[in-house]
């Protein structure tokens, strides 16, 4: 997935700020897909010489004006596309935690199982209380977002991905610290 795509969804929904987006990415996307408010702002604005997306300023009295940005129909045409034209390629383990236990060897099994112990703290407690704030999220966009109700189905899968994901990641965490006191 690209940034874009994942904004040209958001905009699918209604024609919003780049500071609207960007709340609404932390708010959905931002669970399975990081973006900071500086990066939407500049790919709005590389979408927009694409003829992805259109802009309009909106005259406000006694605050500054604002940008709303829209769905072009290139825009449409492009996210239906790139909605219908997926190969699955797995993705990769590219992560800090995985690098340091491959190198684990060089250092006290001891050390190695506490790295682990504190990841799978982090990651349980990351689960628990994105758990909370997701289901919340997902019935406060199925209320503003026309057609919400249908969509709701969609985003809680997305959000099964994410948890079932995690879950995995908490048990390979204790799978290896398992492996690692069983080498003492």
């Amino acid at each position: 997935m690209s940034l874009q795509h994942g904004i040209l969804g958001l905009l699918t929904y209604s024609d919003s700020t780049g500071y609207e987006l960007s709340k609404l990415f932390e708010g959905s996307l931002n669970f399975f897909w990081s973006a900071q408010r500086s990066q939407i702002y500049r790919e709005l604005d590389r979408m927009e010489k694409t003829g992805w997306v259109s802009s309009q300023v909106v005259v406000q009295e006694g605050r500054p004006n604002k940008r709303l940005y829209s769905v072009t129909a290139d825009g449409r045409e492009e996210f239906s596309q790139w909605l219908s034209d997926f190969k699955y390629k797995p993705e990769s383990s590219h992560t800090a935690i995985v690098m340091r236990i491959f190198f684990g060897a060089e250092t006290e099994p001891e050390k190695t199982i506490e790295l682990l112990e504190e990841f799978r703290s982090q990651c349980v407690e990351e689960m628990e209380a994105l758990q909370t704030v997701a289901a919340q999220n997902v019935e406060l966009f199925a209320e503003a977002v026309p057609g919400g109700e249908l969509k709701k189905a969609y985003w809680n899968i997305t959000l099964d991905a994410g948890f079932t994901h995690m879950q995995a990641v908490v048990g390979w965490a204790e799978k290896s610290i398992e492996a690692l006191k069983g080498m003492r």
